[in-house]
């Protein structure tokens, strides 16, 4: 949810950078939290990952219903 909201905070559309942050983007939007392009992973010759960049189109309505549940959880402790 974290990353979520970080995502809530930004201009869409957002560009993902770090393999971290790819991964966890990749969590949001297998759970329908969000519309994003992830390229396919791709690794050189020696087998070494190339680094990729993932775009995020799109918070959907269910992203926008988890972070408004989250929030209000929060205020509520």
């Amino acid at each position: 949810m974290e990353f979520l909201r970080t995502i809530a905070e930004q201009k869409l559309p957002y560009v993902v950078h770090t393999p971290a942050e790819i991964d966890k983007l990749r969590v949001l939007r297998a759970a329908d939290l969000v519309t994003a392009f992830i390229p396919p992973s791709e690794r050189n010759p020696q087998g070494r990952a190339i680094r990729q960049l993932a775009q995020v189109e799109s918070i959907t309505a269910k992203g926008m219903l988890a972070l408004n549940k989250a929030t209000s959880a929060f205020i509520e402790l």
